[in-house]
């Protein structure tokens, strides 16, 4: 099997410190597998990654690997897209906070509870918060996005949403997956929810044992239903996701689903 652009990220220190001539550790790691960069230029290399250098040369003098992965693609297509926007313009539309550093110009953002600095070609993350390369994928599309709606304070389902037919199945198999992880624990899903900042309220209608609201990303809220599983009625646990009606004016049905998918990791955890 190739050694892949993530595999070779995940053994390095994901600083962003720029001593190996790269802005971003992400952006190394494409330069080692895409273009052929040598691996030691990483001074930071621990036991695990130094073991992976001879398997890396090898795959590189074979010429395996050179196409690039969808991250990396995605992530300089986004990175193009924001490049030319005026960031302190957009900064009170979108939650943000506006700041520069040696004239490069960032936002800072809350995402999921953590305050990460988005530079048009960089994110840092503080030192407490987990770094994951799909992360910049999410906050570029939701700056890319430039929006300025208000929230609507209504919440809509997924499949109600334009094309979203064959996406919905995907968010269904996410709902059943953290179902099932906390049948017979309501209660423990309560008190998970409440260390992740989710807000517990009572929607009209619904009859729900655990409802909950979080905001991954300032305009961007979203509801969990849970529903207990009953033995002795036979009914299965059952959770639902809702959005906001003004989801669409920040996010793409994609990035709906990898919020959904990364609140449950947290939710789960």
């Amino acid at each position: 099997m190739a050694i892949t652009v993530m595999e070779v990220l995940k053994k390095l220190p994901r600083t962003n410190c720029g001593e190996c001539g790269q802005r971003t550790c992400l952006a190394f790691a494409t330069q080692v597998i895409k273009e052929g960069e040598d691996l030691t230029k990483c001074p930071y290399l621990d036991g695990a990654a130094a073991a992976m250098v001879d398997a890396v040369r090898a795959q590189q003098a074979a010429g395996v690997g050179r196409r690039r992965e969808s991250v990396a693609i995605s992530l300089e297509v986004l990175q193009a897209k924001v490049a030319p926007l005026d960031f302190a313009a957009l900064a009170e539309g979108l939650g943000a906070a506006y700041g520069e550093e040696a004239g490069r110009p960032y936002l800072t953002l809350s995402y999921f509870g953590h305050r990460i600095q988005v530079f048009k070609d960089e994110l840092r993350y503080p030192p407490e918060a987990p770094a994951d390369p799909w992360d910049a994928i999410l906050l570029y599309n939701y700056i890319a996005s430039q929006g300025r709606e208000p929230v609507a304070e209504r919440w809509i389902a997924y499949n109600s949403l334009p094309n979203s037919v064959s996406k919905a199945k995907t968010l269904a198999r996410l709902e059943q997956k953290l179902a099932d992880h906390f049948a017979g624990q309501a209660a423990q899903l309560k008190e998970r929810a409440a260390q992740l900042g989710g807000e517990t309220v009572a929607v009209g209608g619904e009859d729900a044992d655990v409802q909950a609201t979080f905001r991954p990303l300032p305009r961007v809220p979203a509801l969990l239903l849970f529903w207990d599983a009953e033995a002795q009625e036979g009914f299965a646990p059952q959770a639902r996701f809702l959005f906001d009606a003004s989801v669409t004016a920040y996010l793409d049905l994609e990035s709906m689903l990898f919020l959904v998918e990364h609140l449950m990791e947290r939710l789960m955890d």
